[in-house]
């Protein structure tokens, strides 16, 4: 199978934000991770790296929540 480059899109904190508290983390802990996530993001940075982040953030603050997050997959949408 042949991988694709996710199109570029414009990293927005609020959206980070909401997928972390869908996993089922605290506000208060998301937003710590979204602000620490959000430090390192630069013009280019693929969305596995932020993923890779947000899991290494939130793991010592909410381990389930973590879990669910790594774990999730989003739905895929039909033209």
């Amino acid at each position: 199978m042949v991988k694709v480059k996710k199109r570029p899109e414009d990293f927005e904190k609020e959206k980070l934000k909401a997928s972390i508290k869908k996993a089922g983390a605290k506000d208060g802990h998301a937003a710590m991770v979204v602000d620490s996530v959000a430090a390192k993001v630069k013009e280019g940075t693929e969305t596995f790296l932020i993923r890779q982040w947000v899991i290494t953030e939130l793991t010592p603050l909410d381990s389930k929540a973590a879990k669910a997050y790594e774990t999730y997959k989003k739905p895929v949408k039909k033209h």
